[in-house]
């Protein structure tokens, strides 16, 4: 990969994170944690850590939104335009 194609998912992850921050229950700290893990597994170009990274944030948002309130449809927004920056940058989930 290259910066070309990992900066928008980087860009799209730091926004994720941005949404998720003005949560504060237990489903979005999760989530938090699992955004670090997914940058690491960019930083590396763990495939495999990726997918599962990328697998679980969206698993947590999808599971019980109601635990994010009314940040909810702008978390889900941001899990939609990560999921497209991965797939542009070659990752599935």
């Amino acid at each position: 990969m290259t910066d070309v194609t990992t900066q928008p998912v980087f860009d799209r992850l730091a926004a994720l994170r941005e949404a998720l921050r003005a949560v504060h229950t237990p489903d979005a700290e999760r989530a938090i944690y699992q955004c670090d893990r997914l940058e690491q597994a960019l930083r590396h170009w763990h495939a495999e850590a990726i997918r599962f990274a990328a697998f679980t944030i969206n698993r947590i948002v999808e599971m019980q939104p109601e635990q994010l309130g009314g940040a909810r449809d702008d978390i889900r927004q941001r899990i939609h335009e990560l999921r497209g920056a991965l797939a542009d940058a070659g990752h599935t989930f």
